[in-house]
């Protein structure tokens, strides 16, 4: 019985992350609905900006859908805005930032399922060749990511994307696929090359 209560409290704390209406930044507040320059004038350039633009999109304007991650370092939460033509629509947190100048390991242990793109960037850096298509998907192969205990069905837009990792002609490249900036699998390529 204490196992099962035990089991009941650790799936009931693996919910999604946290979604609020409104963020502080220092003394102003940023809204749902807010425009992204409102957003810009109350908190600031974003520590990383995620455009999923439409491949042939020309470069300058808006994506359709951007997320702007906001870092406070290892104290506060890191926060993840979400913006659809042009306007804020959600608020999310995605777990505790980190120190810009913290030492990372890109291991193949530490690409996770469901980690953000900002994560990725940070721990990774930028790969040596991206892909990106907007694709039609099952919601269960997507949403699996944020909540694995949950029955999906249908269909849904989502932003896929593809980045190769090259470390050297010592080490194999790493693929990573992405879907709405999150990571969805990791596999192992060709052997990589050294830089010329």
């Amino acid at each position: 019985m204490r196992n099962l209560l035990l089991a009941a409290v650790l799936m009931a704390s693996a919910a999604p992350a946290l979604a609020v209406d409104t963020l502080r930044c220092g003394s102003r507040l940023a809204n749902v609905d807010m425009t992204a320059a409102e957003v810009l004038a109350v908190c600031g350039e974003p520590d990383y900006r995620d455009v999923w633009r439409v491949p042939g999109a020309a470069p300058g304007y808006l994506g359709a859908v951007e997320e702007w991650t906001y870092n406070r370092g290892s104290s506060q939460l890191l926060w993840v805005l979400r913006f659809r033509n042009g306007r804020l629509q959600r608020i999310d947190a995605d777990g505790y930032g980190f120190a810009a100048d913290a030492a990372q390991d890109c291991a193949q242990r530490g690409i996770q399922r469901g980690m953000s793109k900002y994560r990725l960037v940070a721990q990774c850096g930028e790969p040596v060749t991206k892909t990106a298509d907007v694709v039609q998907a099952p919601v269960e192969r997507h949403s699996r990511v944020y909540d694995p205990r949950a029955e999906y069905g249908g269909w849904e837009t989502v932003y896929r994307e593809e980045w190769v990792y090259n470390f050297g002609a010592a080490r194999f490249m790493r693929i990573v696929h992405l879907d709405n900036g999150r990571v969805t699998d990791v596999e192992f390529g060709g052997r990589g090359f050294d830089a010329r």
